[in-house]
């Protein structure tokens, strides 16, 4: 899905008016839209109570318009427009379970002036879930309303998909409310779950169809990662695994792996005609030998491969490589610190891609996806529950497990990151964020492949 900038927006807002859609109507469309999250959200809840500020502008319009749907389907809803907001901020507000933010929208210049920074701090100390309309209020600035939900309309705006813009925007929800968005340009994108290519599934099929993948993993202390990067692929729908690690570890792996992996010891490792992708890395450690054995292995591969953690460090870099680093190993690809990575995410992800000719998954909130075309492809799915060990081995197995079954390098790099992401969505939906765990993501994969999915 295309993100736009603000000023394409505008002109989509106009285009869509100008073929005879009144302003009047896109806002009973937007609020109607707001409305309906906010429903959806206070009902999954049991809850009832709703607050709502609305500035001046569109945003606000937006606001009212929600308010009185949000009204009539039985909710107790609560408005405050702007020319009250000073004298309803200096009372007591009413409690509330909800709060939709419609007080300013992309229009803003220069910080929040009063009273509107009053309200977006006190937005943030309710301690209650926030719903923003198009954006977060105050987005950019030092005064920032932190929104659980962002409900945006038409396409993406490129400042909702921004590195600095994650902890303010939360979960992305698009509305489609009858904008002419058709033939509108940008090199950076939003991956739906519409944007996804998966292997079909024909009743014919047989193990086979869907490919064989070699996994190499694993060291002395790093048994886990193996074994769940193997899981992961089997779940992500591969016909076979392989999983080869180290002699002196294959016990421990072998007795800890799902009964659909076949694990063998790396000094054992068979012909490579049998396979149709490798994934390489997770767990191997950086002893000498390791470092290696993975430097001559890699450079003489025809297969796809996607190459993850302690493998970044030691292969020669040649066209046609899947890499899937977290900001501390792009810091050691690129020789910056993780700060400097983290602090411009995108450009630093676009040309390495460019100047390598290898397709980049730069892992963190908001995974970039690019390639030696330099277009940006950015995830949306995915939680801070998923800010654990063996998040990482797991998306390396789904990838080469899509490779395997024949997907093209970059269709199967974006179809991984947002399935592994959604996987967390799901499964934090079960466990809550703060339990879940790589193996919770593991299983929720079967569920992240549908089709009817919201993102």
């Amino acid at each position: 899905m295309k993100a736009v900038t603000t000023d394409q927006m505008r002109a989509l807002d106009q285009r869509t008016i100008a073929a005879g859609t009144s302003g009047t109507e896109l806002m009973e469309r937007a609020g109607r839209t707001v409305a309906h999250h906010a429903a959806q959200f206070l009902r999954h809840r049991n809850a009832k109570k709703v607050l709502l500020f609305a500035g001046k502008g569109n945003n606000g319009g937006d606001a009212i318009v929600a308010a009185r749907h949000l009204a009539a389907d039985g909710f107790q809803s609560t408005l405050i427009p702007f020319d009250q907001l000073a004298e309803k901020l200096a009372s007591t507000l009413p409690a509330t379970d909800l709060i939709v933010d419609g007080l300013l929208g992309t229009g803003l210049t220069g910080e929040v002036r009063e009273p509107t920074a009053t309200a977006i701090r006190f937005i943030n100390a309710a301690g209650v879930p926030v719903l923003a309309i198009d954006v977060p209020s105050g987005l950019g600035t030092n005064t920032c309303v932190r929104a659980d939900i962002t409900v945006t309309f038409g396409l993406p705006k490129i400042e909702l998909l921004q590195p600095s813009a994650a902890d303010f925007v939360g979960q992305l929800e698009i509305a489609d409310i009858g904008l002419l968005t058709a033939d509108v340009t940008s090199d950076i994108e939003l991956i739906t779950r519409a944007d996804i290519v998966l292997p079909e599934r024909k009743r014919s099929a047989h193990k086979g169809t869907f490919g064989h993948l070699l996994i190499i993993a694993g060291a002395e202390g790093y048994t886990g990662a193996p074994v769940l990067c193997a899981h992961a692929a089997a779940r992500a729908g591969v016909g076979l695994v392989t999983l080869a690690v180290p002699r002196n570890i294959y016990e421990i792996v072998a007795g800890n792996c799902p009964p659909e992996v076949m694990p063998i010891s790396l000094d054992r490792l068979p012909s490579l005609e049998s396979f149709n992708a490798i994934a390489i890395g997770p767990g191997l450690g950086r002893a000498p030998e390791t470092q290696k054995f993975v430097r001559d292995f890699v450079a003489k591969l025809k297969l796809p491969v996607v190459v993850d953690a302690d493998a970044l460090d030691a292969i020669t870099l040649r066209p046609g490589l899947i890499l899937t680093p977290h900001p501390g190993e792009m810091a050691r690809l690129t020789g910056k610190t993780a700060p400097e990575v983290q602090a411009n995410r995108w450009e630093i992800a676009r040309k390495f891609a460019r100047e390598h000719n290898v397709t980049l998954a730069l892992k963190g909130a908001g995974t970039v996806v690019t390639d030696k075309s330099g277009k940006l492809w950015i995830n949306s799915t995915g939680n801070p529950g998923m800010a654990k060990g063996g998040m990482g081995d797991a998306l390396t197995g789904i990838i080469g497990a899509l490779l395997a079954q024949g997907l093209p390098t970059l269709e199967a790099t974006k179809a991984g990151v947002f399935l592994h992401g959604r996987a967390g969505d799901i499964a934090a939906e079960r466990t809550g964020q703060i339990a879940l765990l790589a193996t919770d993501l593991i299983a929720a994969l079967g569920a992240a492949q549908e089709k009817d999915q919201s993102r």
